[in-house]
Parts: C-alpha cells; structure tokens; sequence
C-alpha cells in the first residue's frame, strides 16, 4: 500500500493575534487566568473559540467552525432580489440562474459582485440600491430587509458560540471580552444578536486585523480543501451546507420568493480561501486514501502469482554451474525494476492549467480530467478547480502513468480545457 500524506490541518484561532487584537481594541492587556471569547465570522467560513492567559502564554481551550459566511448571505440576497423584482424579466433571472454562455456568467459575476458591495454599505447605512447598467436595473435594499433574512443564520453562529462556551466550561458573565472579526461580522445584527445572548458588550477587532493561524500545506498545493478551506479549500469540508442551499435557492428563485439581506466582509481574499480550502481537506482525505489503495490490491495478487507461475524449469535442469540463464535473468530483472518511477504530486486545490502544469513538472506523462458540474448557487468550489485525483498525493508510480483528475464547473466544462 501507497503510503498517502496526512491532509492539512484546518485553519485555527490563532490565540496571540486574537488576544493583540483584544488588547488594542479595549485598550488594556488580558489578565492572568482571564479567558475571552473570539467570534470571527469571514466570507465564507464562521469560527468560534475562546482563549485563555495560562502562566504567561495565551491558549486556545476550546473551539468550533461552521461553513457560514458572507458568500452565504450573497446568495439569499440574489434568491431575494429575483423574487423581490420580477419585472427585471424571466429572462434575466433564467440568464443568472443557468448561465449557459460566457455573457451570462460575465452578468451573473457582475451582479454577485454589486450584491457583496451592498452587503457592505448595509453594514455601515439603513439604505442603498443595486444597480445592474447591463440589465438596466435598480434594486433598492433595505438593513431591515436584509437582516430579516439572514437573522437565522446569525443565530446559529451564536448557537456555535454558545456551543463552544459549554465546551470550555467559561460562563459568559465570566468573560474578560467578546472579540468580533472578520468583514461579515461588522454587521450590526450580529453585535446586537451577541449582546442580546451573552449578555456582553462585543468589540471589533481592526478592519484589517488577522486572528486566523494557517498551517503549512504540502508543497505545489494551496492549503488543501477545501478548503479552509478553511478555507478549505477548502472544497473548500463542511460544504453540505452550500449544497443544501443551492437547492433552496433554485426553488426560491423559480417561484419568485421574497426574502431580504445585507452586509460586506472586508477581509483578504487569501485569508478566506485558505480556510475553505483547509477545512475541505479533511473531508477529503479518505477519498484519497482509497484511491491510492485500490490499484495497489490487484499489484500485489500479481506479483504473487509470479513465482508460481514461472518455475524456470532450465534452471533445474543447468543446475547452479551454468551461467547462461543467471545472466539472462539479471538482465531481465534490472528491465522492469529500472522503469523511471515519481511521487504522484498533490493537484487538489489547483486549477486544471496549474494542475497539469505540476503534473508536467513532476515528469508524469499527463493529465486526464474529468467536469463534475455544480449548482448555479454552490459557491463550494472555484471554477476548473481539482477537487479530486487518481493516482492519490505521494503515491509512487511509473512516469509514463498519466494522472486523473476531477475538476468543478458551474458553466461550460470546456471552459476549463488546458
């Protein structure tokens, strides 16, 4: 059996920037023994912890992460507006829900896009309005409305804080602080939603402050998926939940449902995809093992029926004096044991242009990639992302194997043609 590198490790609190951010937004240090709770809540990824000063050194004691975020809330707000301004056109609304050409998906980006900005200005005013030039469109948008939509899906990220509180054994009236992080917990609702349940004042961290601790992933990889993450990755593990709601939003958007959203996250782009794509590696990482391990059962059976199969009678009958059939056999031998052989190099994560160029690099003789396409609202996986391979990651195996992989698509799989 193919031994199959252990996945990344999800992206993690990182309780020193955690409590440096705690410090600088209250303007004073965390005291011995005190804990803190960190609420961070990114564009695609929620994670909750508490961290505690233990003789000096500030640690993590306990903590949760969900696949909630600001993409979520994007896509409520897109199955809200479709419902919420039917003369824009069942036209348009078919064009972004099933973007069959390069147009639709161009308007589809531009509209998922003006959604996030207005997610953002709804985190600092009651009132904007979203505009589509291409459509010729103008879509006001309340903080109310809104709110109204995504009040659930806030609850349940302090249902996860009050999770992790429990599993840490701190009350909250024992709490030194509540750190808010993250660009889609500026929010109002969820500052209001923690007062309202902890019974404690929350403070934000700096717009751009990182609380995120992200392991080192595999070489030629991102951090693996999905994944944080986080994120992977990612798949960026934890991704039911985006499946779950691409269903919901198909139905929403074909009976013309009517919610409500707002809100924006500032953070990196880098940051958020580390913790998809991370969190996806778990997730993952028995598939891969599989796949390694398959192929390398029918080797073994083989290898086995050899010896049984070629007795080599001339050597009884020569005997041990005669060197002819020695010499044959050590050049046969060095023949199928000198067949150049590489590790299979880890593509899950990559594009399928940087996969085959990894695949290229490591001396293998290609790639064989294969479309599994998503929901129009799956926001999961990138486009033309690997989020699969055969032969698994570190797997030894002839240079003249190609390796298979499967990438995700929303639109055209011949997009993602190398």
């Amino acid at each position: 059996m193919h031994n199959v590198p252990p996945a990344a490790s999800p992206v993690r609190i990182d309780p020193g920037a955690a409590t440096a951010s705690l410090s600088s937004a209250t303007g004073g240090p965390l005291a011995s023994g005190a804990a803190f709770a960190v609420y961070r809540l990114g564009r695609s990824s929620f994670h909750a912890a508490v961290v505690r000063r233990v003789e000096g050194d500030v640690v993590v004691i306990a903590e949760r992460t969900e696949p909630i975020g600001g993409a979520e809330f994007d896509g409520l707000l897109l199955a809200y507006l479709s419902g919420r301004h039917p003369d824009a056109g069942v036209r348009l609304w078919s064009r972004i829900a099933d973007p069959a050409e390069a147009a639709d998906r161009q308007l589809r980006a531009r509209l998922l896009e003006k959604i996030t900005r207005a997610r953002e200005e709804l985190s600092e005013r009651d009132f904007t309005v979203i505009t589509l030039p291409e459509a010729d469109i103008k879509m006001p948008l309340t903080r109310e409305e809104f709110e109204s939509r995504v009040g659930e899906l806030v609850e349940s990220t302090a249902d996860v804080m009050e999770e992790t509180l429990a599993e840490a054994g701190v009350h909250p009236a024992e709490l030194a602080g509540l750190l808010m992080a993250g660009g889609a917990a500026r929010t109002p609702l969820a500052a209001t939603t923690l007062r309202r349940r902890f019974g404690v004042e929350p403070v934000l961290a700096a717009p751009n402050a990182k609380v995120l601790l992200a392991e080192a992933a595999p070489v030629a990889t991102r951090e693996l998926p999905f994944v944080d993450e986080q994120e992977a990755p990612l798949r960026r593990r934890g991704q039911g939940r985006a499946v779950v709601l691409a269903a919901a939003l198909l139905v929403v958007v074909g009976a013309g449902a009517a919610f409500g959203s707002q809100l924006g996250d500032g953070d990196s782009a880098g940051d958020d995809v580390a913790a998809d794509e991370s969190t996806a590696a778990a997730a993952t990482s028995e598939t891969l093992a599989a796949a390694s391990a398959e192929p390398a059962e029918p080797a073994s059976e083989e290898a086995g029926a050899t010896p049984s199969e070629s007795p080599t009678p001339d050597e009884t009958e020569l005997g041990p004096e005669e060197p002819v059939e020695d010499e044959a056999s050590s050049e046969s031998d060095p023949t199928t044991e000198s067949a150049p052989t590489g590790s299979v190099p880890n593509v899950v994560g990559m594009s399928t242009a940087e996969a085959h160029q990894a695949v290229e690099d490591a001396g293998f003789a290609g790639v064989e990639q294969t479309g599994e396409q998503r929901g129009v609202f799956d926001w999961s996986h990138e486009d033309c992302e690997i989020i699969d391979q055969s032969p698994a990651p570190g797997a030894t195996r002839a240079l003249s194997e190609t390796v298979s992989v499967t990438f995700s698509y929303s639109g055209e799989a011949s997009d993602c043609d190398v």
